[in-house]
């Protein structure tokens, strides 16, 4: 890069405003220490993260709640071109790496240049650039005389100079790789995926057998070779590779899984791909590298994944790579009609399948660092943790099949029902589908959860599981079953009884902790529909009847409606509807007083006016009869 590279915003108040990218790591988020602090809802507190090296800038999204988007398409780690449309949220920027558009063509020439000249000529080449952005250059300059070159080279089985012969390759029976596991083809069988560093290149020097193996050179970077997509069918693969490192350099491999219905549509109902690493190797000598995985149902599609990664001077060697299916499998625990399938040496990846159907998927832990997780049986199910008993940040993902009807968060606090995203503090269980599709996610302690549906239907959970502590993935409900139907046992009961309150309530209390049955669960939605229909109906007829009694002014009318009132609030105990009852009651009471001191008020003055007209005739003895009845109206006494 010629130039410091920018974050330029697009939009909002701060539009037009440029920020420079200073690293090696920049962080971008709501709350303050952030290198870049932007004040905005659709921003996480920590957002995403930008890494910057010699190789260029990845971006990583840190389970944002809004998510983050490169040039229109979701992006979790990305490395970015030159230039790039970021979303954060709803803000969107503008980065550039400051090569400026002649940088750019001058890239796009060395390219194609390099692309020209062919495989032969790139494979001859030395690393010791450290990089592989110099190859097209070199290539270029070299011209013709890389093609002669190929015939200095040894050939198999012929002295190298020092006495040493390099050995034939043995071929692997049942490599899905071919003959390209060894790196004696020719052909573009490997590549960096994406915008990631072309660190890897094929030379003599990095051969264990045979005539090549691939190097990377690097000093403070990283990047990441591919192999070419392969068939593979459910059961399991056994990846073997010969590694080796030198100074600061460390390198490992894995596996991405995915489906031919994902990659022909994104937004279809099959599982999203993962990724299975294998342990970093540092190993200054040769060492034989094994990573075993087990192919979940659905997933028919992989790669070869090579990484390597320094921070300081340092190379990576890799030969003899193989990708073996081995058998059909066996699932890490069997749980009835229900499997747990792991991947890794140790367990770095999970999946759980029902019947042949994939619900969960991709869960392990979030770490640049590769680290397993112990799986156990459970009685209802089975345990998962983090087997260096440190915390860290646990993902899965939540098939759209299972998530249909949104996920449930059950804490002390109470249950919601969550159906977009959300971050949640001190959660006690995640319960997610209904009946023999469901899967309960029950926590050694309460911890903190965060939930992004895609715009497939599924779901990604984060869990920041803490030290020691597990999640146990349920899928036996057996006992919650019983207790959801003595709940509906005892609320057809209390509606019997006239108790419609307490029958709310223990419908409603089913729904919040027990939802494990379909059709008990949509007897209590029902029920409590009705049952709250039948209060509003009833809280409107009583309305009217206090109407009537205050148009006409009429004591009993209230009287009759202050008791009906006082029926209904005792009937719809504990609930919204008896709240509304006892406030109506309080309401009619306030008015019933009125009234009657309203009365009172006009009775003494119509027995003032008797007492003076009976004065006026001189009817002295009915005069004081009258006037002792305006001693008790008023108050004193007879």
């Amino acid at each position: 890069m010629l130039s410091e590279p920018t974050l330029r915003f697009m939009s909002g108040d701060r539009a037009g405003e440029s920020v420079p990218l200073t690293g090696p790591t920049f962080t971008i988020g709501r709350r303050p220490g952030n290198s870049l602090q932007i004040n905005d809802a659709s921003i996480s507190g920590r957002h995403a993260e930008l890494t910057i090296d010699d190789l260029g800038v990845s971006l990583r999204d840190l389970s944002s709640t809004n998510g983050t988007r490169v040039d229109g398409v979701p992006a979790m780690d990305e490395r970015l071109g030159s230039t790039a449309l970021i979303r954060f949220g709803s803000v969107e920027v503008r980065f550039e790496d400051g090569s400026g558009p002649a940088g750019a063509a001058l890239s796009g020439a060395l390219e194609g240049s390099a692309a020209h000249m062919g495989q032969i000529a790139s494979d001859r080449l030395d690393r010791s650039s450290k990089g592989s952005k110099l190859l097209p250059l070199l290539v270029l300059l070299m011209g013709a005389g890389a093609a002669a070159a190929w015939y200095l080279l040894p050939s198999e089985g012929q002295d190298t100079g020092g006495g040493r012969k390099t050995t034939a390759v043995v071929d692997v029976t049942g490599n899905l790789l071919e003959g390209s596991y060894s790196f004696e083809a020719a052909g573009e069988d490997w590549a960096p995926p994406g915008e990631t560093p072309a660190v890897f290149s094929r030379t003599t020097g990095a051969r264990k057998t045979g005539r090549w193996g691939l190097r990377a050179e690097l000093e403070d970077g990283s990047g990441v070779h591919q192999s070419q997509l392969l068939k593979v069918t459910e059961g399991d693969l056994v990846l073997r590779s010969n590694l080796r490192v030198s100074g600061a350099g460390k390198v490992r491999m894995g596996l991405h899984l995915n489906s031919r219905a994902h990659e022909s549509d994104p937004t279809s109902n099959a599982p999203a791909p993962m990724t299975i690493w294998g342990d970093w190797c540092g190993a200054l000598d040769w060492f034989d590298a094994k990573l075993s995985a087990q192919v979940p149902p659905t997933y028919d599609r992989a790669r070869v994944l090579l990484e390597a990664r320094a921070t300081g001077s340092g190379t990576a060697d890799v030969d003899n790579v193989s990708l073996v299916a081995d058998g059909r499998g066996q699932p890490l625990l069997p749980m009835d009609t229900f499997a747990l399938i792991g991947g890794g040496e140790p367990v770095s990846h999970v999946t759980l399948v029902n019947v042949q159907e994939v619900l969960l998927s991709g869960l392990m832990v979030e770490s640049d660092q590769p680290r397993a997780l112990s799986v156990e049986s459970h009685p209802k199910g089975c345990r998962v943790s983090i087997t260096d008993g440190q915390s860290g940040r646990v993902s899965l993902r939540v098939a759209p099949e299972l998530a249909s009807t949104g996920l449930r968060i059950l804490a002390d606090s109470g249950s919601r029902r969550h159906p977009t995203a959300f971050e949640e503090n001190l959660v006690n269980s995640v319960l997610i589908g209904t009946g023999l599709k469901m899967v309960a996610l029950d926590f050694s302690a309460a911890l903190n959860v965060e939930g992004v549906p895609s715009s497939r239907g599924g779901w990604r959970l984060a869990l920041d599981l803490p030290a020691n502590g597990s999640v146990v993935l349920q899928v036996g409900f057996r006992e919650e079953l019983a207790a959801a139907l003595e709940l509906a046992s005892r609320a057809r009961q209390a509606a019997r009884a006239g108790s419609l309150g307490e029958a709310i309530q223990l419908w409603q209390e089913l729904l919040d902790a027990h939802p494990f049955d379909v059709q008990v669960t949509s007897e209590a939605q029902a029920a409590i529909a009705s049952l709250v229909h039948g209060a509003r109906i009833e809280l409107g007829l009583l309305e009217k009847d206090v109407e009537r009694a205050r148009f006409f002014r009429l004591s009993e009318g209230y009287r009759e409606a202050l008791d009906a009132a006082d029926r209904l609030a005792a009937r719809y105990q504990g609930t919204d509807s008896a709240s509304q009852a006892k406030q109506l009651v309080a309401s009619i009471g306030e008015e019933l007083d009125i009234l009657i001191g309203e009365l009172e008020q006009y009775e003494i003055q119509r027995l003032e006016a008797i007492r003076e007209a009976l004065l006026a005739r001189d009817s002295q003895l009915l005069a004081q009869a009258v006037s002792r009845m305006l001693q008790v109206k008023r108050g004193g006494g007879r």
